[in-house]
């Protein structure tokens, strides 16, 4: 049974919430499970809009096993979430709005039982919060894309690790998007004493994580 069945992503600041989205799609996308439940609060729909299948298409997600929940109510959203755990090696987005208290323990708790319970895997995507039982936390702000000269490059984060159950916190790593290969690539630095150095790749991280 896999621990790390949890994972909490936001945004690094006011604005940065559709690379943080960006984010868990490109790391569902990367785990190519057999089904992906999209749960969303209504709240979070309407500060980012609604998904658009012709771009998740082009982003990599298989749209043939996405199913996407809209919900009115925050319990409404945690409630279908819970359901989509129940499929075995699923993957779901659990995309909470901004307003609103904060998802207490127990909640974050309950999603991690679920997902433990039948091997499947949840993205819990809402701002900074307090105590959750979450096995990483993420925080999400855009990067300038590395693409040719004039033209559109892959999407690129700047993923900060705020917590690690796995290992140490406050790595930063500036990761590129292949939708093609369906890929996070962690960019090098040239002349940086980068965190992976000290204390592994983006890659290493997600293993000890297991994910």
């Amino acid at each position: 049974m896999s621990k790390a069945a949890l994972h909490e992503i936001g945004p690094a600041s006011p604005g940065a919430e559709a690379a943080a989205m960006g984010f868990a799609l490109a790391l569902t996308a990367s785990w190519n499970p057999p089904v992906i439940f999209w749960a969303g609060e209504e709240a979070a729909f309407a500060e980012e809009g609604a998904p658009y299948p012709v771009g998740l298409a082009q982003y990599g997600l298989d749209l043939s096993r996405l199913i996407v929940i809209r919900a009115k109510k925050r319990e409404e959203t945690l409630w279908a979430a819970e359901q989509g755990l129940a499929a075995p090696g699923a993957v779901v987005i659990c995309a909470l709005g901004a307003r609103g208290k904060a998802l207490d323990l127990k909640a974050s708790r309950r999603l991690l039982l679920f997902a433990e319970r039948n091997r499947a895997h949840c993205l819990l995507l809402q701002p900074e919060g307090g105590p959750s039982a979450a096995w990483t936390r993420w925080r999400i702000a855009p990067a300038p894309s590395d693409g040719v000269e004039r033209e559109l490059g892959p999407p690129a984060f700047r993923a900060e690790l705020t917590r690690n159950r796995a290992g140490p916190v406050g790595q930063t790593f500036i990761l590129d998007w292949n939708a093609h290969a369906r890929a996070l690539t962690e960019r090098a630095l040239v002349g940086d004493l980068s965190a992976a150095s000290r204390d592994g790749s983006f890659e290493a991280v997600r293993a000890r994580a297991g994910r």
